[in-house]
């Protein structure tokens, strides 16, 4: 048997940072694009199970069995997945359409495909909430990997996602479904930039953590607009108003990097100075920073000459739509 799976990841996270649980409680409004991370599994004679990741070259991880599962730092959120399903005799192939490091909420939305794969298999029908759930679970306790919740309910559910963290880790999501011709033009004016590989240290997340829990003016403030921004963009979306939610980005960029000065990079910098003269009006780092992806909105008539600026000076745009959907699931045909 072969089954597939595909799910989104997202950009434009506004709010990201509080849906961890030192904030304690957050707010986040993310959009779920049609970038994937995908998941192929085969049945096989042969006991084990083979996890083959594509964009490592076809790099090979091999567990004797489920119960067997050796944690080294090494593709470990696929080898939890499949510790917690407790399913034999697999061949596993994992694909992304996003380069490494993204800041996409691409290992989770990896997770969310593995597990959904696993439990068609298994037979067990859960619910997109209960998937995301679990990968959640597998990368904080089974894993001790501090995660917020927002990654996998994008990847699993999918669409423009409105989600209350209170308190950490409960969250309640609704679905944000402004015009469609306002879905349009906003889909039509928004680039996503790839800017290098991320890496933001174990050092960096330390800093903010202690920053914020002792009270730092600054990493309160910040964390307190992080808050806000998700209710200001979805109330300006819903009017239609996109010169609004550029300046709602600008005030969620602007917070996000006084939390660190390694949230912003060079390349992010460069990005936004070419992007605003070519006429881009709003400016959102991708997840926590450190590098991955910059989203940008241009002005409705510029988009062409925000896009080849960045083009020439070297730097790697990815073509998305929104994705509706989310997590998909189906049994493929040899």
């Amino acid at each position: 048997m072969i089954v597939k799976a595909w799910a989104p990841n997202r950009i434009l996270d506004f709010g990201g940072w509080t849906d961890t649980w030192f904030a304690g409680r957050g707010c986040v409004l993310n959009f779920a694009v049609s970038l994937y991370s995908q998941a192929i599994v085969k049945t096989r004679a042969r006991p084990g199970v083979s996890i083959i990741v594509e964009e490592e070259f076809g790099e090979v991880v091999d567990i004797p069995a489920p119960g067997e599962v050796l944690y080294d730092g090494k593709y470990d959120l696929l080898k939890a997945a499949v510790k917690a399903m407790e399913i034999d005799k697999l061949e596993v192939h994992v694909y992304s359409d996003v380069p490494a490091g993204c800041g996409t909420g691409a290992s989770a939305a990896a997770s969310v495909a593995l597990l959904g794969a696993l439990a068609l298999l298994a037979d067990r029908h859960y619910a997109p909430h209960e998937v995301a759930s679990l990968a959640h679970q597998l990368e904080t306790k089974e894993l001790g990997i501090e995660s917020g919740v927002q990654d996998q309910l994008a990847a699993a559910a999918g669409g423009i996602g409105f989600h209350l963290i209170d308190p950490y880790p409960r969250i309640s999501s609704s679905p944000v479904k402004p015009r469609r011709e306002i879905v349009w033009e906003l889909e039509s004016r928004l680039l996503l930039v790839y800017t290098g590989k991320r890496h933001l240290s174990g050092d960096v997340h330390r800093k903010v953590i202690s920053d914020y829990q002792a009270g730092s003016p600054q990493a309160v403030q910040a964390m307190e607009t992080l808050r806000e921004t998700p209710r200001l963009a979805a109330a300006a979306l819903h009017r239609g108003d996109l010169e609004e939610f550029a300046e709602i980005m600008n005030r969620n960029n602007a917070a996000q990097k006084s939390l660190h000065p390694a949230v912003a990079t060079p390349q992010s910098e460069e990005i936004e100075e070419r992007a605003r003269r070519a006429g881009a009006l709003g400016f959102k780092i991708n997840g926590a920073g450190g590098g991955g992806s910059l989203t940008l909105l241009c002005a409705t008539d510029r988009r062409r000459e925000v896009q080849n600026a960045l083009k020439e000076a070297g730097y790697q745009l990815l073509p998305f739509h929104f994705d509706w959907e989310g997590l998909r699931v189906w049994k493929a045909s040899d």
